[in-house]
């Protein structure tokens, strides 16, 4: 008897760390994908149009949902309702972090565009002109979108 729940428990350990191998790598690429669509708009000076930019969250949103598509059940797509979100957490983390990262060394190295910031943005009359403002909004826009969506497509992935 103690070895089949020693040998359960070790099949419960490995499913886990898999589950976070995906997450990882399912954020990590999100964050990728990002910071390349944001210098594919930059690149036809496109980023002054604010709809683009907002696409961001599609972006995000692909990330999370590809991460719970992974690590859910292979039958019909359902995972435990924390594991869940705490899958989506992580790729949220892990896409949003590096690359406010790049936004911040981008926007430190395009005064323009801070400045374009500053004039045309709702919050950008608060905003002292520092990189790392623009990079703390990034951060806590993006974290909440992605929990946001996490909690919204969770219902969708939830185990009844």
């Amino acid at each position: 008897m103690e070895t089949t729940q020693v040998f359960a428990k070790e099949q419960h350990i490995r499913r886990n760390n898999s589950h976070a191998i995906k997450s990882i790598a399912v954020g990590i690429s999100t964050s990728i994908v990002l910071s390349a669509y944001f210098l594919l708009i930059k690149t036809y000076a496109l980023e002054n149009i604010f709809y683009l930019r907002a696409a961001n969250i599609f972006i995000l949103l692909g990330g999370i949902v590809t991460a719970e598509r992974l690590c859910s059940s292979r039958i019909a797509h359902k995972i435990d309702y924390l594991k869940g979100i705490r899958i989506g957490t992580q790729v949220t983390l892990l896409a949003t972090i590096p690359y406010v990262i790049f936004m911040y060394f981008t926007i430190k190295m395009d005064p323009a565009f801070m400045s374009y910031i500053q004039n045309n943005t709702n919050f950008g009359k608060f905003l002292t002109p520092l990189p790392a403002c623009v990079a703390g909004i990034v951060t806590i826009e993006g974290v909440v979108s992605g929990f946001i969506l996490t909690y919204v497509f969770m219902q969708y992935f939830k185990r009844k």
